[in-house]
């Protein structure tokens, strides 16, 4: 990608049935900063019942979240009126967001923010953003396609110049044909692509000083080496980061953390048995050089975790 193209962010727009649901909304969505870490900007937080004002909102969205308990009524009309083929709705469970005790936890609200979003179908949401691109392309040429065959066909009626006039605009006009058809096959074919990806398995959110806590029954002291770790080896459907563990289930997370922790007591515990294992590789034969490269190895293994 060039290095001055504008990257486009995800549009997120709220839609609550509550007033104090949307306060609390508002003060979640600021404390998990979305746009800094992740492209998305939440761009209206509204609480309405009334439909058309809510559709008024949605125009444009590329995940609308509505606030309700459950899929309850209000959540399935409001679904069933700003659905298209160019969004995609979730659910924001209140819920969720409602503690033990009866009271409204910002923390929960955080956390249930985060989840809906993953849950809408983030990486269907990131392409959506091309999919609006095909559509304007289209609509842009087909606009032109009619404004030139009003013109083509006004000038049937003037003789004047008529077959010099009628060759230019049917050669102009094969052209338009032609990029219509194609932005018409690229678009069906994204969208395509793209339609179902709701439906693909979604990564579970995990509180990472909670899940190892459980797993090791000890705190978590330095979260920064499990998250250089999780972005050097990438593991598949893996993420980490803001706190939390994503995986496709709670017990791949957890065998991802062991792997972690593992490497974390091998490099403490060998490092120098390592470094002095290598010295003796390269005192063994003065005419075979060991490069440490070859078998990437650093320096100083301390090195692998900063």
């Amino acid at each position: 990608m060039d290095d001055n193209q504008t990257i486009e962010k995800v549009d997120v727009r709220v839609i609550v049935s509550e007033n104090n649901m949307a306060e609390i909304v508002s003060k979640a969505i600021n404390n998990v900063q979305l746009e800094k870490d992740y492209n998305i900007i939440v761009s209206s937080i509204i609480p309405t019942k009334d439909m058309e004002l809510a559709k008024k909102v949605a125009s444009g969205a590329d995940i609308i979240l509505i606030g309700s308990y459950g899929h309850d009524e209000y959540y399935n009309i409001l679904y069933n009126d700003l659905k298209t083929d160019f969004n995609h709705i979730g659910l924001f469970n209140y819920d969720n967001v409602i503690s033990d005790e009866g009271t409204i936890e910002i923390s929960h609200a955080e956390r249930e923010i985060f989840n809906s979003i993953i849950k809408a179908g983030l990486s269907y949401s990131l392409n959506i953003i091309n999919i609006h691109s095909l559509e304007n392309k289209l609509s842009s040429l087909t606009r032109k396609y009619n404004s030139l065959l009003d013109d083509y066909n006004g000038l049937i009626d003037d003789n004047e110049n008529l077959e010099k006039v009628n060759l230019e605009l049917k050669d102009e006009i094969t052209n338009l044909n032609h990029n219509i058809d194609k932005i018409k096959s690229d678009f069906s074919s994204f969208k395509g692509r793209f339609e179902d990806i709701h439906k693909k398995h979604i990564l579970e959110i995990y509180d990472l000083n909670d899940l190892w806590q459980e797993v090791f029954d000890e705190s978590l002291l330095n979260q920064e080496k499990i998250i250089i770790a999780t972005n050097k080896f990438r593991p598949d459907n893996i993420i980490v980061g803001q706190g939390f563990i994503g995986a496709v289930d709670k017990p791949t997370a957890i065998d991802w953390l062991k792997v972690v922790k593992t490497a974390l007591i091998f490099v403490e515990d060998k490092e120098e048995e390592l470094k002095k294992e290598l010295n003796n590789l390269n005192n063994e034969s003065d005419d075979k050089i060991i490069d440490e490269r070859e078998y990437d190895i650093p320096n100083n293994i301390g090195d692998f975790f900063g």
